[in-house]
């Protein structure tokens, strides 16, 4: 028997690619699928809608596997207009908008970020990056961070922090500061198509919609599960529940690294080590009706950075992206710099997010080491376990990595039976 612990993309990743093989039994502590827990349903028009927080969009060529995994289980995907704004306080700098000519997708820098001096650097910059980056990446030490190498290579401040840092901090949900310390390969590599360039696309039906199709064939789906602790006894692994244990051939944990941490017991001192190199940050997300947050409506997505704040305020035109809004004014935001009025206020959600640097990435080579062991029956996966971003991308990739190694089978084997 197999265990995967966590229904996040990478437990539901693992679990959908194992029972094409084996019996294998999904475990969750909340009583809904980790993956939908957050979501919010509203009446629109008399219509139930239900929004997925935070709204998710993934691009072909970042997320290669998880799209796989998409198409392989029937999940339909749709392009979303993730046209955007950066304000700086309070000043427009850059801007970017999707377009389409005869069916091409394409996208340009709007014409307010060639006004200012702002603006100018920061596409000349970006310019550069996309030309440059990589060939002299090459040149460094591979621990520099994204910051050390900015500078070195004389980027200026406004494409520093006023657009890939912030920009970043979304994509990793963490503080600028803290992009800043992210090696430089992994936001390079995040940049290594270039010019090219494809759409955001997102679940044509939602969230709820991956959930039931990855767990559609899922005979031992166990929500509320109440798992105790997993250890180990005589070279078996245990999970141990408030009325009895039972043992496990294999068990994937596919649990964020600090849950994960405090779940484990007896027998697996160096697994609970390696996890604790791992730390995260926290940040909210707002679904609300507050217009005030959003002053342009000509693009889906508006940055704002204010000085004394750590982190970008986001936020997201839900009307503009989704069709079944037909326009209605309902927004998500990122890191609040302010609260909503309460009546205004939908719902509020708290997330924690793997941060990547040096530290973690000593970690992740210790995963590694630990799952080559030939004796290996407890399986880490997740998005903090392997070098680089997206998240979404590398939550799918590490469980169908470990399913590998689990059933002696080929990653395309795993994806295509």
């Amino acid at each position: 028997m197999i265990a995967v612990v966590g229904s996040g993309i990478a437990g539901l990743t693992a679990a959908w690619a194992i029972q094409k093989f084996k019996d294998v039994t999904l475990f969750e502590k909340h009583p809904e699928i980790g993956m939908a827990a957050f979501g919010a349903k509203q009446m629109i028009d008399g219509v139930p809608v239900e929004f997925d927080i935070p709204f998710r969009t993934i691009k072909r060529d970042y997320y290669p596997t998880l799209f796989q995994v998409y198409d392989k289980a029937g999940i339909k995907t749709r392009p979303v207009d993730y046209s955007f704004k950066v304000e700086s306080n309070g000043d427009s700098v850059f801007g970017f908008r999707s377009h389409e000519f005869l069916g091409m997708p394409f996208g340009l820098p709007t014409m307010d970020s060639f006004v200012s001096a702002k603006g100018r650097k920061i596409f000349s910059d970006l310019l550069k990056f996309y030309a440059n980056a990589k060939s002299d990446w090459e040149k460094e030490k591979q621990s520099i961070s994204i910051l050390d190498f900015l500078i070195k290579y004389g980027y200026s401040k406004e494409f520093i922090y006023e657009f890939l840092l912030p920009t970043f901090a979304l994509v990793n949900t963490c503080k600028t500061e803290t992009v800043g310390a992210y090696p430089a390969e992994t936001i390079i590599g995040y940049h290594s198509r270039g010019y090219s360039y494809t759409p955001q696309e997102t679940a044509s039906f939602g969230t709820r919609d991956i959930v039931n199709r990855l767990t559609g064939s899922l005979t031992n789906l166990n929500l509320n599960a109440g798992i105790q602790k997993i250890y180990k006894k005589a070279e078996k692994t245990i999970i141990q529940f408030a009325d009895g244990e039972k043992e496990f051939d294999h068990v994937i944990l596919s649990t964020q690294a600090n849950q994960g941490k405090e779940l484990l017991g007896n027998g697996f001192e160096l697994e609970k080590e390696i996890l604790g190199e791992f730390r995260y940050e926290s940040s909210d997300v707002v679904l609300h009706t507050d217009e005030s947050y959003f002053s342009n409506p000509s693009v889906s997505l508006i940055f704002k950075i204010r000085n004394g704040y750590d982190k970008p305020e986001v936020t997201l035109d839900l009307g503009r992206i989704i069709p079944e809004l037909n326009g209605t004014k309902i927004f998500q935001t990122w890191n609040p710099h302010h609260l909503p009025k309460s009546e205004d206020t939908l719902k509020i959600a708290k997330f924690e997010r793997p941060v990547m640097d040096e530290r973690t990435t000593k970690a992740i080579q210790r995963i590694a080491t630990l799952h080559a062991e030939p004796n290996c029956n407890l399986w880490l996966c997740g998005s903090y376990s392997l070098y680089g971003i997206p998240l979404l991308e590398a939550g799918a990739k590490s469980a169908l990595q470990v399913v590998s190694k689990v059933l002696n089978q080929s990653i395309n084997h795993l994806i295509q039976k």
